[in-house]
């Protein structure tokens, strides 16, 4: 239970106001109230502000609850502030009986509070001063806890990294039995700049130890960082030809693999598993950045309702994608490479090509993906030449080097966006 601490100030030094408000203040009187509200910063719902509310004749109120209200509160001048949070900025907004009276970008204020006001103060923290903390091992695998400024603590897998306020960070590591005690390390992160804290484990029985043998498993299957943990796909041999696709589309999770009934990464790909139109639906809203929860209309196809992926096809439907134009299209079926490649193109906006028929042997300028199938070839994201096959299933691995050839072609080419592929 957090306290508050009540004291008498007797000093020589005046609160400063404008001369307005020492007039108001010989007039003000009765009784009224003070309410407080912080609102932290999005990235961490626990941070918010010491403050301080100062009395007439400088009687001071300091507290750390996020809300707290103040009643019965004679007439006069009030003075709010607040210690900010490492890293953030604050924006007061001040309310009088329900109405916004004053909005400054500051973490003081001033309050004439006169009988049967009702003030309300909200403050809102937002993070203004970040940067990014890596956390790495060699090998990986190796857990961690990192603490930072505002009591901040993560808890984690090496390799990963986090965006944070500026300030000290210190990464404490999980220890290995048989292996030496490896020490903290620490740096202190600056605005907009990248801090990384890492260890090498240096350890004759480190081959033993779970750590060791994940090491030799990354050595021959794809291996990503995946919501800060370490994932090895051990159905995927980086020696096969979708491999790269894999982790790229890992890495950007927007194919993640499957996970267990607790949510948690299987270690499985699944690369010969056929896509479903319902994986489709979610794939393409992730790789496109568009957004299913904007749409508030209710989802048409009734075999949508209360599943998992009802956002996305409601938002398809409402998009007119062209597979979702049916609405009775059955969302566990194969999607096929048609509706891939159209679904694609119309989630990233690809202006089309008039089909001519001469670029597959089996594509005719009447067929219903015709269009898109032959701007795919001319783009670049599919081969052209002998069959397309449109209407033939499309498995994650062929899924994977689809949407990463158009990572490269229609969203910015960058080397953290393609990543690489362990070895």
């Amino acid at each position: 239970m957090k306290k508050l601490f009540f004291s008498l100030v007797v000093t020589s030094l005046a609160l400063t106001f404008a001369p307005i408000s020492q007039l108001q203040a010989q007039e003000l009187e009765g009784i009224g109230s003070i309410s407080l509200q912080q609102i932290p910063p999005e990235e961490d719902r626990d941070v918010y502000g010491t403050w301080t509310l100062v009395r007439p004749g400088n009687v001071r109120t300091e507290g750390e609850e996020q809300n707290f209200s103040f009643e019965e509160l004679e007439g006069g001048m009030y003075t709010f502030s607040s210690q900010l949070p490492d890293g953030t900025s604050a924006i007061i907004e001040l309310l009088l009986n329900g109405q916004l009276v004053e909005t400054v970008e500051r973490p003081q204020i001033s309050i004439p509070l006169d009988g049967l006001d009702r003030y309300l103060i909200k403050i809102t923290y937002t993070y203004s001063r970040t940067g990014k903390i890596a956390v790495n091992s060699t090998p990986s695998g190796l857990t961690f806890t990192l603490k930072g400024p505002n009591e901040t603590v993560h808890v984690g897998q090496t390799p990963t990294s986090y965006n944070g306020p500026a300030g000290q960070w210190t990464a404490y590591f999980e220890e290995i039995e048989g292996c030496p005690k490896m020490p903290a390390q620490s740096d202190r992160l600056e605005k907009d700049s990248r801090i990384t804290l890492s260890v090498d484990i240096v350890c004759d029985n480190l081959k033993d130890t779970d750590i060791g043998k994940q090491q030799e498993k990354s050595l021959e299957f794809v291996t990503v960082t995946i919501d800060g943990r370490t994932v090895i796909f051990e159905d995927v041999k980086i020696s096969e030809w979708y491999a790269p696709y894999v982790y790229t589309v890992a890495k950007a999770a927007i194919i993640s693999g499957y996970q267990d009934r607790s949510g948690n990464p299987n270690g499985l790909f699944g690369p010969t598993d056929n896509v479903t139109v319902a994986q489709l639906t979610k794939v393409a809203h992730e790789f496109s950045g568009i957004d299913e929860e904007k749409v508030r209309v209710p989802v048409i196809n009734t075999r949508a309702k209360n599943q998992w992926f009802e956002r996305y096809f409601a938002s398809a439907e409402q998009l007119w994608w062209e597979v979702w134009r049916d609405r009775r299209v059955d969302p566990s079926r194969p999607a096929t490479r048609g509706e891939v490649i159209a679904t694609i193109l119309r989630a990233m906006n690809v202006r089309t090509v008039w089909a001519e028929g001469k670029t597959f042997g089996d594509i005719k300028p009447t067929d219903k993906y015709a269009n898109a199938i032959e701007t795919a070839a001319a783009d670049g994201l599919v081969d052209s030449g002998g069959d397309f096959r449109s209407n033939d299933p499309v498995n994650r691995a062929e899924m994977a080097k689809i949407i990463a050839k158009a990572i490269e072609l229609y969203i910015e080419d960058t080397e953290e966006a393609r990543g690489k592929v362990s070895q």
